[in-house]
């Protein structure tokens, strides 16, 4: 809409208010389209090293907005538009190009593309084809920041991106429909600048007041005319926005069901390794770069069987991912390199399902114990390991999950990538008061050779089965003596500080346990800054040497200590958590929770009396030998986990929720949580019952098997109650048409009566005299064609009449205000007089 504006003494300050404020729309559409393209570039800063493109949409928008949109200072040609957005492609091209990695670096690119183009726009003058451009990109950008992350994150910006772009979109069509009306309205010009710095800063900036109308289809003068014009376009847009949000949400509804969605697990937005999961090798220092990595990683959510609540820990809570055997250290290089190696023995890498539940048989096994429900999600993984609580036993949904016999830990049943998120369940007894076991039974001898299913069939034919083999006893004592000489100098110190003639193993382990945890000589951190000792073992520095290190030093240092005097033992990574989230009563294992520690192989002999060592034994079956676990690390590794409350419980509530309901539902899932969350399987299964009693009352009916009247009473009842429903609904037809008439002279009353009240105050204040009189205006009546209808009874009527026509369509001042009054007293009487007769008539 353009204006040009003159000089006029007598418009009021209400109106001219109201007309000057219509210009301001384009403004505001401006502006959210602004905000639009700032919030499309920031949703790109989840990914890595994008946050200096979020940083240049936001300062694009700001620049493209203030000086082009708002102040009109600097406006990019289109020929110029074209070049920059030329070099903007040359570049990111040649750039994606170089990219040596594969994924988010390149993605990068495309991101830095969209954003530089969008700049480009931004710098524009708005015209509807370049508000649509912007609309796109920041649609282009949503696609690619989804790319980058799917955590809640991307979905809470959504919310206001939904509402700016909803609005934004809507006012675009209340000014493509005002930006064609020419309104001339009267006002004074400024006076030019007189001094010369003044006419050299206005030749600089311009002036505004003597542009010409652009593409100028609707010419006016009258300024009510054009405020008609948008209060009209006002409810328009409105309208067309309720009509078009249901369409969109149906729409983007139907292909949220139609489109799975996939987590590739080689994505990350964290830095350092993201990955969760653990591989058959684990090298020294590997853990420690994991351990920085706040992100979660397992969720495990604890429920008591026997009263439905959430169960509560009183420690700490270990999630066992892999067992490591084989201690191995290469001295090709001037940095030694150790690690720890599953072994490939048949007699333990036997895999199976996960076992029933063991019950004591015995009156003394029946010791005490709780039955806890567990299940467990785990992010996306570059392994097929999983995460358990060792011993378990079946109890609810686990069908890709297999166990590794006597190792005690669970994978994949598919060893081929990639490995998406996953949820599963068991059970457990590992559970007694809020105290999880250390001890776990070994498997029988049968059980390592052989799985269940070839031990069933291998019963059933009376089957021997063979013995299993001694060679993995063999890995779990095998150490190297001369290469780590002060682990056994430590483990002889430490036997010899054990008070008694031959103490047990069991208590032996302890003592070594608690020399490496509380030793103030030793210490725990992250930081391995120390440098390698060229042909020296790293475990052997960490004892002899550094004396600091991460939990993996502490579990190695304590497992060739125990190797060093014939206590066979293993080393177990996985995690260990004590954060829990109030809110959605369950505990988070994050990456930074990453943790090694050991167990050794005790006989049951062996176990102390001491009941600190011997914990509970309940829950599982008898064994001659049973696993310890053994934490040496220090208690001052222990993270302030804390118990997130408030909005950081909340949010990673949230973010849970996101991942499960949006990012990994595909249309199977979505089915089968809403039969489930609202009961419609009862339904379901009550739809089936009835429809199979009616086939078979009507497969009944055609044999003729029905007689002596057996099925007259339910079809009397099925007659009656159709032509009830027919009556009524006959009823209400005849109704409704015969009220149809009624209801639209209603409807057009009322619209006659919120007719558009003149701005003008002596004409408003005419057509108030008149509607005393029982005289209104309808909303479709010219002043002219209400005079023709009552202008007889109302003399002076004629000329408030042509005095409004005179300052409204005529561009003339408002003429004798003595005269205007004069004639609005004289119709004030009339009025008076009118009622006094009509009360005397009455009265008579």
């Amino acid at each position: 809409m353009s204006m040009t504006e003159r000089d006029t003494a007598d418009l009021p300050d209400s109106l001219r208010g109201e007309l000057l404020a219509v210009p301001s729309v384009r403004t505001r559409l401006e502006f959210q389209f602004a905000l639009l393209s700032a919030a499309g570039g920031l949703v790109l800063a989840g990914g890595q090293g994008t946050e200096s493109i979020a940083l240049l949409a936001v300062f694009s928008a700001v620049v493209g907005f203030v000086f082009v949109d708002w102040l009109r200072l600097i406006e990019l040609p289109p020929i110029g538009a074209y070049l920059a957005m030329a070099g903007a492609a040359v570049y990111c091209v040649r750039d994606f190009w170089e990219l040596q990695q594969q994924g988010e670096p390149q993605m990068v690119s495309v991101a830095l593309l969209l954003v530089l183009v969008q700049g480009v726009l931004m710098l524009q003058r708005k015209s509807r084809r370049i508000l649509e451009q912007l609309a796109v990109f920041c649609l282009l950008e949503l696609v690619v920041a989804a790319i980058f992350s799917d955590a809640i994150g991307f979905g809470v910006w959504m919310i206001p991106i939904a509402i700016v772009g909803a609005s934004a979109l809507s006012l675009l069509g209340l000014v493509t429909m005002m930006e064609s009306i020419d309104v001339t309205l009267d006002r004074p010009v400024p006076e030019p600048p007189k001094t010369r710095l003044g006419r050299f800063v206005r030749f600089i900036i311009g002036g505004r007041d003597d542009v010409p109308p652009r593409n100028a289809i609707v010419a006016t003068s009258s300024p009510e005319s054009v405020i008609s014009i948008y209060w009209a376009a006002g409810p328009w847009s409105r309208y067309a926005l309720l009509v078009l949000s249901p369409a969109v949400i149906l729409i983007a509804a139907a292909f949220f069901y139609v489109l799975p969605r996939r987590v590739q697990p080689s994505r990350s937005t964290a830095r350092g390794p993201a990955m969760v999961g653990f591989d058959d090798e684990v090298r020294m220092e590997q853990l420690g770069p994991v351990m920085q990595n706040s992100d979660p990683a397992v969720r495990v959510k604890l429920t008591d069987k026997d009263s439905g609540e959430p169960y509560m820990i009183n420690d700490s809570l270990y999630l066992r991912g892999k067992v490591l055997e084989s201690y191995e250290v290469d001295y090709s290089t001037d940095r030694p390199i150790a690690k720890w190696v599953s072994t490939d023995q048949n007699s333990i890498s036997r895999r199976g399902r996960i076992p029933s539940a063991d019950r004591p048989r015995e009156r003394s096994d029946r010791t005490p114990y709780d039955r806890v429900h567990v299940k467990i999600t785990c992010e996306a993984m570059s392994r097929p390991a999983l995460f358990s609580i060792a011993p378990y036993h079946q109890d609810g949904d686990a069908i890709d999950v297999v166990h590794a016999i006597d190792r005690w830990t669970l994978a994949r049943e598919s060893s081929a990538p990639p490995y998406p998120r996953i949820s599963y369940e068991f059970g457990t007894h590992a559970f007694s008061d809020g105290i999880q076991t250390r001890w776990i039974a070994q498997a029988s001898e049968s059980e390592r050779v052989i799985s269940p299913y070839e031990l069933t069939w291998q019963q059933r034919l009376n089957s021997r089965a063979p013995r299993p083999k001694r060679d993995y006893e063999t890995d779990l004592l095998r150490f190297d003596r001369a290469s780590v000489p002060t682990a056994v100098r430590l483990a002889t110190q430490v036997l010899d500080g054990i008070p008694g003639d031959k103490p047990s193993l069991s208590r032996a382990a302890v003592a070594m346990e608690q020399y490496l945890k509380t030793d103030p000589a030793f210490s725990y951190t992250l930081n391995l800054d120390a440098t390698p000792i060229p042909g020296v073992d790293p475990v052997e520095q960490f004892l002899s040497v550094d004396r600091r290190g991460h939990c993996q030093y502490f579990a190695s240092a304590l497992a060739l200590m125990l190797r060093s005097v014939g206590i066979p033992c293993r080393v177990i990574v996985g995690y260990r958590t004590e954060e829990y989230n109030n809110i959605g009563n369950y505990y988070i294992a994050r990456q930074l929770h990453a943790h090694a520690w050991v167990e050794a192989l005790i006989e049951r002999d062996q176990i102390s009396a001491d009941g600190r060592l011997a914990g509970r034994l309940a829950g599982q079956r008898r064994s001659p030998r049973y696993w310890m676990r053994l934490d040496p690390t220090p208690a001052e590794s222990a993270l302030d986990d804390g118990n997130p409350e408030g909005v950081d419980g909340l949010l990673n509530l949230a973010n849970n929720v996101w991942e499960d309901y949006v990012v990994e539902m595909d249309a199977q899932r979505q089915r089968d949580d809403l039969v489930q969350a609202t009961g419609l399987n009862d339904v379901r299964s009550s739809y089936q019952r009835m429809w199979s009693d009616l086939k078979s009352k009507l497969a009944a009916i055609r044999a003729g098997r029905l007689e002596g009247g057996e099925i007259d009473l339910p079809l009397q009842s099925l007659a009656i109650s159709v032509v009830i429903v027919v009556a009524v609904i006959l009823v209400l037809a005849v109704l409704l048409r015969l009220r149809w008439p009624q209801f639209r002279r209603r409807s057009k009353a009322r619209r006659a009566a919120h007719a558009l009240q003149p701005r003008l105050p002596f004409y408003a204040e005419t057509l108030k005299q008149l509607g005393r009189a029982g005289v209104t205006r309808r909303a479709d009546e010219t002043p002219s064609e209400l005079l023709q209808r009552v202008g007889q009874r109302y003399p002076d009527l004629q000329f408030l009449t042509d005095a409004f026509e005179r300052c409204r369509y005529g561009r003339t001042e408002l003429g004798n205000r003595k005269s205007i009054e004069h004639a609005l007293s004289g119709l004030t009487a009339d009025v008076e007089g009118q009622l006094q007769t009509q009360k005397s008539a009455t009265r008579r």
